[in-house]
This record gives structure tokens, sequence and C-alpha cells, in this order.
């Protein structure tokens, strides 16, 4: 056949396909989201993509949907259900739901919030806990949307500063950091009854958990020096067969927070700028110091997750410039650095799709991938290639020969390549390092 009509029908295909380019090309698989919170009153909430082996891409919600305007101020919390993800801006007073692997826009809700903070999932219901107005003790709840209608449905009152919630056995615990206060309890509420079920004194000031082999683990930052009255931090092991706290730790000394579990019988938690290892079987006494990361303001370390075995820790600037992400691994050395927005305050792991939408070819391979200098193709003798930067421009454009495409000259990151052959159009993603 003439190769040059199949092409030129390639194009038109290609141009129907990259209207939305964004659905295809842009997909945010194994890697990891960072949240910028933004400071507080401004619109500059963002998030970042760190794929794997590749450069960090930064606000990537306005990058793939420039018409929606701003992500929005002060964005608290992430949370996944499905193929979406929400995101919850506490002063925005809404949650915006995107694609989880796209990013692209899907709806937002704008009612039936006050002070959002955290969300957790039990069947179509999702639960949000807010603050509701910060000089009201008695206005604190959790808002019920239906993620399939994105419709606040109703709300559960509790007591005040509810925080992070966690579904456990379908049950759902409530962290009661405090609020503008500071709290010392965890309730227990039944999703199905939305009731209060059962209320559970801890330490002051709970602010991270983790669920092992029927219990509940639950750390306290205690009381901060500054609130006049300081109490030490700690760790708490629920029993959750009764809900009854069954051994206790005291943090002397410390504040501390970011509770992380290896899943090892490992944990590692921040206390000010600093972070520790410890025995989850000991609840954390005698940590061993892993590494500083200095001064990052008032607050300490703003942020740390633990994702496949790499602890990621966000470096606010002293809240006057955009953050970094800070890479270690399980023994306090440096992995990395990255630069990314303003105040990253948590982390996410991005999990790749079960089907993958792309309109790909078994039969054609591209490697190696990641590539630093050329890639090659498999399976192919006589093809065209169109190579894509991640905001969808097209940066080269030539017949596939058997000395491969050069990437050399490009930036690191994430790209799409198109390939022509034999009446059939492939799409694949690429990773240039």
């Amino acid at each position: 056949m003439n190769n040059n009509y199949f092409f030129k029908g390639v194009l038109i295909l290609s141009a129907l396909i990259f209207q939305n380019f964004t659905a295809i090309s842009q997909t945010f698989e194994n890697g990891v989201f960072v949240l910028n919170e933004g400071g507080a009153g401004s619109t500059n909430a963002s998030v970042s993509f760190i794929p794997d082996g590749a450069a960090v891409v930064n606000d990537i919600y306005s990058t793939i949907n420039p018409n929606q305007g701003p992500l929005g101020d002060t964005a608290q919390s992430m949370t996944f259900a499905g193929n979406n993800a929400y995101i919850i801006l506490n002063i925005s007073n809404t949650i915006k739901i995107v694609n989880r692997y796209t990013f692209e826009y899907v709806a937002t809700v704008s009612t039936g919030l006050e002070n959002p903070r955290y969300m957790a999932v039990v069947g179509n219901k999702a639960y949000v806990t807010n603050w509701g107005s910060g000089g009201d003790p008695d206005d604190d709840y959790i808002a019920v949307l239906n993620v399939e209608t994105n419709a606040i449905e109703a709300t559960i009152e509790l007591a005040e500063g509810v925080e992070r919630i966690f579904n456990i056995n379908d049950m759902l615990y409530v962290l009661h950091q405090g609020g503008y206060s500071f709290g010392k309890t965890v309730s227990v509420v039944n999703p199905v009854t939305q009731t209060l079920v059962n209320t559970i004194e801890v330490g002051d000031v709970p602010n991270s958990a983790y669920v092992e082999q029927g219990f509940l683990y639950v750390l306290c930052g205690g009381k901060p020096s500054w609130s006049g009255s300081a109490t030490p931090g700690g760790m708490y092991r629920i029993d959750l067969s009764n809900n009854q706290v069954v051994e206790s730790h005291i943090m002397t000394g410390m504040s501390p927070a970011n509770l992380q579990s290896s899943g090892n019988g490992m944990i590692y938690f921040t206390s000010d700028f600093d972070v520790y290892s410890a025995s989850l079987s000991t609840l954390g006494a005698n940590p061993q110091l892993l590494f500083s990361t200095g001064d990052q303001g008032v607050y300490g370390i703003y942020g740390m997750n633990l994702i496949n075995d790499k602890l990621y820790v966000g470096d606010a600037a002293g809240y006057i410039a955009p953050g970094s992400v800070l890479v270690y691994d399980l023994s306090g050395n440096v992995l990395g650095t990255h630069a990314v927005g303003w105040l990253p305050n948590s982390f996410y792991k991005a999990e790749p799709q079960m089907a993958v939408p792309d309109t790909q070819i078994s039969a054609i391979g591209l490697y190696p991938n990641p590539a630093t200098r050329h890639f090659y193709l498999s399976n192919v003798s006589d093809a065209k290639v169109c190579l894509y930067d991640f905001a969808g421009r097209l940066i080269k454009f030539q017949d596939y020969t058997a000395s491969g495409i050069s990437v050399s000259d490009l930036p690191r990151g994430l790209y799409v390549v198109q390939i022509a052959s034999d009446n059939q159009l492939s799409t694949q993603k690429l990773i240039v390092k």
C-alpha cells in the first residue's frame, strides 16, 4: 500500500485522539502523588506527581484542566475510591473530584461542607470529617457523601475536632485531634445506622494511626509547648474486638506525628524536625534517630509517608516559598530531592490501572523504558513515529530505523509515543531519564 496515504489517515485519527489528549497519554501510574496544601487564604494548592524513575511534574490539576481554574484554597487530604480521587479543600469548603489515572476533572462537591478535613469510604458512601465553625465546639460532624451522585446525603454529629478517619472492618474510627482545641478520644461510628457506638480515650492530640493483626495503634502528639500546658506524646494499642486500650507508652519529651509502618514490625514517625524508627511491639519505645531535616518553621515536619520502602518527607521551606520533597531509604540515606508546590503535606501511591485504556498493539514492543539515549521498537520494520511531551506537544516525527529514536536531547519526564505501522496505530508511554 502507499504508506503516505496510510499515514495521512493516521494523522487524522491522531488529531481526533489528541483532542482529548489527557485521556490517553497523561496517565498517572507507578509513582507518587504529592499534595501541596498551599498558603491559607490563597488559591495556590496543587498536586505534583513523581513518576518512578523520572522527574517530578508539578501542578498537574491545572495542567490537565486549564479551563477549571485553580484547584482551590488549602488542600487538606486526598482519598481514592474506584477510578476517582477526592481532593478535600479545607478553606474552600469543597471536594474536587478527578479521575485518579488521568486527573481529568469529574465534579465538585460544594454544599454540605464546613472546614472539611479527611475522608474514608465504605461501600458507595464516603464519610468526610468537618470541623464546622472554628469558634463553635459543638458543630463538628461527618458529612455522608454518595460517591455515585456526588451529593451530601446526611450528617453525623460528633465531638469537637474530628480529624483523620478510617474504615476498619466497615466501621468508622475517627481521631479527635481537637480542631482549634486539643482532643484525646477516638470515636467509633456505625456507618449503616450513622450513630456513635463507642468513645475510646487515648492521649492528647491523636494525629495518626495504623491497623495490624486486630489492633489499632494510635499515635498522639501531646499538647504543644506553645499551648502553655504541654503534655508528652505517646502510642496506644486498642483491641478492635472490644475497642479497649490494652497497652500504652508515653514518649516523654517528644511530639510524635505521621505514624507509618513497614509491615515487618518497624514503625517510623516524626517529632519536630526529626524522623525516628522504632519497634511496633514496644509501641515506639527507645526510638532510633534516622535523620533530621533541619528547621522548616514552627510546626516541624509537615508530612511524611512510607511508600515502597521509601520515606517521602515534606519540607515546607519555612512557609514562605514553594516546598520540596525529600526521599530517604529506611536507613536514613538520601535518595533524592524534588521541588514541588507550597506546603507539601502528604503523599499517595499511584496505582496502575487494571485495564490500560491505550490503543496499544501488543505485538509492538518499545525498549528500553525508561530510556536515556535511544529507544527501539521490536516486531516492526516500517513505521512512522510521533513523540509527544507531557503537555501534548509534538516533539518528534520521523521514520523508524534500526538505529532507533534519539531522546538524548530531551528533558527527563513522561512522554507518549505513537507508532503507525501496517494500518494500525499504537500509543505507548515512555519515560526519559
